[in-house]
């Protein structure tokens, strides 16, 4: 990116704010709901790009070190073993649902923060 052109966030910003302050006042109001979920997901959008993939590669890291599985561990295998191991009941008491529990609480953070961070208030 040349410092003359706005990265992809600051466009979906300058977008999302047209759409907000002055579009969405210019449609019939049948039509307004769906222009705030489009803003919704523009402004989804610019925390991804803000982000970098960072949250998806904590959110495979987390999942390894809840495993004790190498780095490099495909975080899918590792998603697909987590609810295989729910399901079995693996960790339904004591320890393993405290370790259980804190993992899913950071996932959801993670999650949040993204999709959307005013919850996470």
């Amino acid at each position: 990116m040349t410092e003359d052109r706005p990265g992809g966030e600051a466009l979906l910003e300058a977008a999302r704010r047209l759409l907000l302050d002055e579009l969405i006042a210019l449609l019939p109001a049948e039509r307004r709901y769906d222009a705030l979920m489009i803003a919704n997901v523009m402004a989804i959008a610019a925390r991804e790009l803000r982000d970098g993939g960072a949250e998806p590669a904590a959110a495979a890291q987390r999942l390894a070190a809840f495993y004790g599985a190498a780095d490099d561990s495909a975080p899918e295998a590792l998603a697909r073993r987590l609810v295989s191991d729910i399901r079995a009941g693996r960790f339904d008491d004591g320890a393993a649902r405290d370790r259980l529990v804190a993992l899913l609480r950071a996932e959801l953070r993670g999650r949040l923060a993204i999709g959307n961070p005013k919850a996470l208030r």
